[in-house]
């Protein structure tokens, strides 16, 4: 399986998991110029961006390690965009998760980093 098959695979399975557990699946790979975030979801009163991290092994790391905080600050600046051009959740708080599929063990992180200010890009 390629890398972006693999990826689909694992958001796909997360959505699942995630929509068993309660959330409302928004969105799916929600692209825009700026970057993508793999889920959206509403969690209760919480309107929640997924970041989805798998690896094979720990050998290269841990996968919720992948999200650097560049990472972080472009999932960010689609939250911001997804809330602009989708007033109806505007209402919501913002939260940001991470899934993380270290072979077959899947880890939710939730508030797993803070909303990243436009300033902190320097």
């Amino acid at each position: 399986m390629n890398n972006r098959k693999t990826g689909t695979h694992y958001e796909t399975l997360v959505a699942k998991v995630l929509k068993k557990h309660g959330y409302q699946i928004l969105e799916i790979n929600f692209r825009n110029r700026i970057g993508e975030v793999d889920l959206i979801a509403v969690d209760g009163s919480n309107l929640v961006f997924v970041e989805v991290k798998y690896r094979k092994t720990v050998r290269m790391g841990a996968p919720e390690e992948a999200v650097t905080r560049n990472k972080q600050r472009i999932i960010c600046r689609v939250a911001d965009y997804y809330i602009l051009t989708h007033p109806e959740v505007a209402h919501l708080q913002m939260r940001f998760d991470v899934a993380a599929i270290d072979g077959k063990h899947l880890t939710i992180y939730k508030n797993a980093f803070e909303y990243q200010w436009r300033k902190s890009w320097k």
